[in-house]
């Protein structure tokens, strides 16, 4: 699979290094750049890429802009994938909630261009499993639809969150939290919020305050009045109250 792919950077030397990067990839061709973002509309339009690198500050649109010209003026079948790209993280929540990719701070490394490009080739072969099915399947809901990651906040950094590492999130103390193998990040949104952007399944809404990814579940205890204590595997290891209302549910999606 050849990932067709626009650089969009207001700095000349930014998107020469960045090309630079992409060339190391063989599955990456690199068919154009720009240097602002009404000229990155222009060549989204003409070139049709897979993928785009947009920076979010630039004279003229910006990177935010740019991308919600792309939202107006294309369906979400054939509008590239983003990755923004900058030196400041303020606007790295207004990026995920126009559905970017990935978010990369400068200077982009080699590691973080890695992990960029490889959630991007789950995202295509998602997209492009769907185009090739046929017509009847259009009704059923495809939770691959959904996201790859969400933003995240911890020790004052924003941070993606692959879904895969996600084990629950549970609201504590009026505050969302993602539990994972590396620990708790607070989410900046609430769980209703939340709720509507994971795919379920694996994600499946256990209490009012809790949702569980069925991945991490090890096992379920019977507490009382049909109720569940259900434990969560590995590094996570957390324990979640699952309502009588329910448990059926969750555990005829686990077979259990």
């Amino acid at each position: 699979m050849s990932i067709r792919t626009l650089v969009v950077d207001d700095e000349h030397l930014a998107r020469r290094r960045l090309k630079r990067l992409l060339a190391e990839h063989s599955d990456v061709e690199v068919i154009g750049d720009a240097g602002d973002g009404d000229e990155a509309v222009r060549s989204v339009l003409e070139l049709q890429p897979d993928l785009i690198f947009l920076d979010v500050r630039m004279p003229g649109s910006t990177g935010i802009e740019a991308l919600e010209q792309l939202h107006e003026q294309l369906p979400d079948t054939v509008r590239p994938l983003a990755v923004f790209t900058t030196a400041y993280e303020e606007h790295a929540v207004e990026a995920f909630a126009l559905e970017g990719t990935d978010y990369l701070i400068k200077p982009i490394d080699r590691d973080q261009l890695t992990r960029a490009l490889r959630r991007a080739r789950e995202a295509l072969w998602s997209r492009r499993g769907r185009d090739a099915e046929d017509d009847g399947s259009a009704g059923e809901e495809v939770s691959s639809s959904k996201p790859a990651h969400v933003a995240a906040h911890r020790a004052g950094k924003i941070v993606n969150l692959a879904l895969e590492d996600i084990g629950c999130v549970a609201v504590e103390d009026t505050i969302t939290w993602a539990h994972t193998p590396q620990g708790k990040f607070r989410l900046k949104a609430a769980l209703h919020e939340i709720e509507e952007r994971l795919p379920s399944p694996p994600f499946v809404r256990v209490s009012r305050s809790t949702i569980v990814n069925l991945e991490w579940i090890d096992h379920l205890s019977p507490l009382f009045s049909g109720t569940y204590k259900a434990s969560l595997r590995g590094a996570i290891g957390v324990e979640v109250h699952v309502s009588r209302r329910r448990a059926r549910r969750l555990r005829e999606l686990l077979g259990w």
